[in-house]
Parts: structure tokens; C-alpha cells; sequence
């Protein structure tokens, strides 16, 4: 697929998120144009841009023998994604922190605010490659799931489904809060790619979506070194994006 994206994804850091049924059907979605009908109708639109981003352009859509695929470049939000008549769902997207400059500085500005304690002086920016808000890693996560859980209610799968979430190329990489919330440590990755797949049955997806996105938040952001963080503020966070409360 690599040598045949209509945008660039994979040169940048970017996640890579696949949703797939527990068993393998070819044909499990009958045909293309009803692929396409399943994203429009179980896409978010949570915040000022859609989850996944089905373009309306003929010129950013396709499709394949089996599968049917949009994308999108904006403001520093590239994107592509596959739907397979299997109900394999693919999805790259860059961090838009690295690719929005105006994004990339101001989280800057922010991380250097709250590191500037003297007990926090010690970190060597030199190493820091990138940054990530962590507000945006959990709508995000939080996105994957609530999708996923759509899916399941539209009957898509029989019983479960694996969930993946990979972050490419993010070595060195800072996690970022808001200006009013400082973080009083620094928490970085040393490692490039960075993933994890979560096997769930349908009927838990759908009723505790919220919570199993909270469970995979986590676990990044241990894997970043932060190993107790405010799970009961991200819940109070997550509720309000749920709810359209940004």
C-alpha cells in the first residue's frame, strides 16, 4: 500500500489503526457501495473533524476489488483509510502535532512553560523530537473505540473484534498538557513504533467503550513513563467530548 497512497502518511510520524472481526469472511459487507454507506453512517463528528474523514470529492475517494478507501490533506491533517467488504477497517493519519506547525509551536511553547521548574531543568530539549497533547491522544483513543462500538451496533461482527493502535516514528517524543494544567514531570518515549491490539466481544465494546478507550490511554502512557495519571480527570475530560462539551 505504501507506494500507492494519493497522500503522504507514512513519511511522517502517524498512527495506524485497524479494527477487524474475530473471523475472516470475504464478503462479509456485499458490496462497495455499501462500505461506504457503513462509514456514513458510523463516522464521529465530536470536534471539527470527522472521525474517519469521508470526503465528500470524488477526487479524494476509491476503491479496489475489495475495498473502498478516502482521503484528505488539510491544514496539516493527512489522512487514508480503507473499509474491506471483510469489515477490516484501516486507518493512517499523521500526528498532527508534528505536521500543523502553528500546533507543533504552541505546544512547544507550553511544555517548556511547565518543565521550566528548577527540579525539571535537567531535560535536554536536544532529544525532544516531537510533542503530543495528551487532550488530543485520548479524544483520539477514545474515537477509535466509539467507532469501533458503532460498527458492532450496525451488526457488523458476529461476536468480537480486535481493536490495534500503533503510533509510528515518535521517538523522543513529549507528552504535552494544556497551559493550566502543568505537568510536574517529563514523560517521553524512546521508542520509534509503539502499539498495542485489544480483542473485545461486541457487547462489551458497546457498552463500555468509554472505559476500554480509558484501559488503552493507559497503557501508552505508561509506556511514556507515566505510570499513575489522572484516570478520574480524563474520565470527567472524555464525558465532556462525548457530550460535545469542549
Amino acid at each position: 500500500m505504501a507506494q500507492s497512497l494519493p497522500v503522504l502518511v507514512l513519511s511522517d510520524p502517524h498512527w495506524r489503526i485497524n479494527v477487524r472481526p474475530e473471523t475472516y469472511s470475504p464478503k462479509l459487507i456485499p458490496s462497495l457501495s455499501e462500505c461506504f454507506h457503513i462509514i456514513e453512517q458510523t463516522k464521529l463528528s465530536l470536534r471539527g473533524w470527522d472521525y474517519p474523514h469521508l470526503s465528500h470529492r470524488q477526487t479524494e475517494k476509491g476503491q479496489g476489488s475489495n475495498w473502498v478507501a478516502s482521503w484528505s490533506n488539510f491544514e496539516g491533517r493527512r489522512e487514508y483509510w480503507r473499509m474491506y467488504q471483510s469489515g477490516q477497517f484501516l486507518h493512517l493519519f499523521s500526528v498532527e502535532e508534528t505536521t500543523n506547525p502553528a500546533w507543533k509551536a504552541q505546544l512547544e511553547g507550553v511544555a517548556k512553560s511547565h518543565l521550566s521548574q528548577r527540579y525539571l531543568r535537567d531535560l535536554d530539549w536536544s532529544n525532544v523530537r516531537g510533542f503530543l497533547s495528551i487532550r488530543n491522544f485520548l479524544y483520539t483513543v477514545t474515537e477509535v473505540f466509539e467507532f469501533a462500538a458503532r460498527l458492532c451496533q450496525k451488526n457488523l461482527y458476529d461476536t468480537s473484534l480486535a481493536i490495534t493502535i500503533q503510533l509510528n516514528g515518535i521517538n523522543g517524543y513529549l507528552l504535552t498538557s494544556e497551559p493550566l494544567r502543568p505537568l510536574w514531570s517529563c514523560y517521553t518515549t524512546l521508542q520509534d513504533n509503539l502499539g498495542n491490539s485489544w480483542a473485545l466481544p461486541c457487547a462489551e465494546l458497546v457498552s463500555a467503550s468509554a472505559d476500554k478507550s480509558l484501559d488503552a490511554v493507559v497503557w501508552f502512557f505508561e509506556r511514556f513513563g507515566w505510570m499513575s495519571p489522572p484516570v478520574d480527570q480524563f474520565r470527567r475530560d472524555q464525558a465532556n467530548f462525548l457530550q460535545g462539551r469542549l
